[in-house]
């Protein structure tokens, strides 16, 4: 029986609800997955049935993100460990998402690279909830540094400045903005 602070202990490690699960044999370079795998990635049901391309499976992530998940993938071969990436997929059926996906490297009987299961869970609404959340610290700072300038704090008024200025850079400059005087 699992003592009361080891069972609390337990439950804050599970993981949140997983969106989809795959299978990559190396050796014969064929990704198996799930429905909701085909869904955010693009490819048929069939195609995961049967096992498609590890390749074919990559078109489906964002050009920008593709290089460092090659190299993430590339590195957990080579030493034969653990994935843990997030990243960005586009799907006609899904649209373009934010995922975290999770792999292990498992080997064959002569220490080669054979198997990579994983799992991947969509972040994408935890990314607008982050953007809104932004968004509201953006026009406070704004309005705060409104009222520093309305009652001649220079000091005030700059840091906040400043603190707007580095909110914008989180949007990657995607907020409007007015300059202070």
């Amino acid at each position: 029986m699992t003592s009361g602070p080891e069972r609390s202990r337990n439950m804050h490690t599970r993981y949140p609800p997983i969106d989809g699960f795959w299978t990559w044999d190396i050796k014969r370079d064929r990704v198996y997955g799930d429905a909701n795998l085909s869904a955010y990635f693009g490819l048929t049901l069939e195609e995961f049935s049967h096992g498609a391309p590890l390749e074919r499976w990559m078109q489906c992530i964002d050009r920008d993100d593709r290089p460092r998940i090659r190299l993430a993938i590339r590195k957990a071969i080579e030493r034969r460990s653990g994935f843990r990436e997030v990243y960005r997929i586009r799907s006609e059926k899904m649209g373009l998402r934010k995922i975290l996906a999770v792999g292990q490297c498992y080997v064959d009987g002569v220490g080669e690279a054979a198997l990579y299961p994983g799992w991947f869970i969509d972040l994408t609404q935890d990314t607008a909830c982050e953007e809104q959340s932004l968004r509201d610290i953006h026009s406070h700072v704004e309005q705060a540094r409104d009222i520093a300038q309305s009652i001649g704090d220079d000091m005030l008024s700059y840091l906040l400045d400043n603190v707007e200025e580095e909110v914008e850079q989180r949007f990657g400059g995607r907020v409007g903005r007015r300059k202070s005087s």
